[in-house]
């Protein structure tokens, strides 16, 4: 009698297993690539408790649940895949700002020298300082301002304008994930900019210079110039490069659902 009473509540509990299972499984891939939710950065054992909390919350307080019963094994594994495909999606679209970010700092790197600390003489490494710096300072303001509430907002919403199971990948949704990221390179290009225009103007200068007066040697300042010159640049320039990235986080929420319409 007690095995027949576990198997019924086992089976009873089973739609709800699926639904949560779903819902983690749409979840998963935001928690992987926006750092707003982890990212590359946290533990996996920390992102995997982070979805699992939230496909709980999502499932026992916001009532989210398949509209019917899965009927076989094949119709589960295809809920799987879309699930899959759309949470890559929102993933991907919103990691973009961030992405941006430390496409510029790289892009700003790469004007100074590879890398500021890469230039002088035993110093520094070939990794981006810069890039891992602006990635790092929009995390910061993005959870200690009013904009981490509307992204996690749009995330959760996001369940209730595309239900489990609904998403269909179509060419409009595809071309509209490809548009922001192509958006997103150009707010990367946008923001190394300024200090792409210095370290070029230095270059000119000292060009110049050393044909006017070769025999000075100015071509050995040129990479302590440009590592001052963009650095002076950006330190100058680094409340508007954020203003421009976290007006690019805030536009997150639209984005995600025009996915979502597109995809239903």
């Amino acid at each position: 009698m007690n095995l027949e009473m576990l198997g019924a509540q086992l089976e009873a509990l089973g739609p709800s297993l699926i639904a949560v299972a779903l819902c983690a499984t749409r979840l998963l891939p935001v928690a992987f690539l926006c750092p707003l939710l982890g990212g590359q950065a946290t533990p996996t054992t920390v992102r995997l408790g982070l979805v699992l909390g939230l496909s709980l919350f999502l499932h026992l307080e916001a009532g989210v649940a398949l509209p019917a019963p899965v009927e076989s094994s094949l119709a589960l594994g295809g809920l799987v895949v879309r699930e899959l495909v759309y949470g890559a999606s929102i993933g991907l679209i919103s990691a973009l700002p961030f992405d941006a970010a430390r496409m510029g700092g790289r892009f700003i790197d790469l004007f100074r020298g590879t890398s500021a600390e890469a230039s002088l003489p035993v110093a520094g490494s070939r990794e981006s300082a810069t890039g891992d710096g602006l990635h790092q300072l929009l995390v910061a303001l993005v959870v200690s301002g009013p904009l981490f509430p509307v992204v996690v907002g749009a995330l959760v919403r996001g369940f209730g304008v595309v239900g489990l199971g609904a998403f269909v990948p179509t060419e409009a949704a595809t071309t509209h994930v490809v548009l922001l990221s192509g958006g997103a390179l150009a707010t990367g290009l946008a923001v190394g900019a300024p200090v792409a225009a210095a370290t070029l103007t230095v270059d000119c200068f000292l060009g110049m210079a050393s044909r006017a007066a070769p025999q000075v040697g100015i071509q050995e300042l040129g990479a302590p110039l440009r590592i001052l010159g963009g650095g002076v640049v950006l330190w100058l320039g680094v409340g508007l490069l954020c203003e421009r990235l976290l007006v690019e986080v805030s536009s997150t929420e639209g984005a995600l659902g025009l996915l979502g319409g597109l995809g239903r």
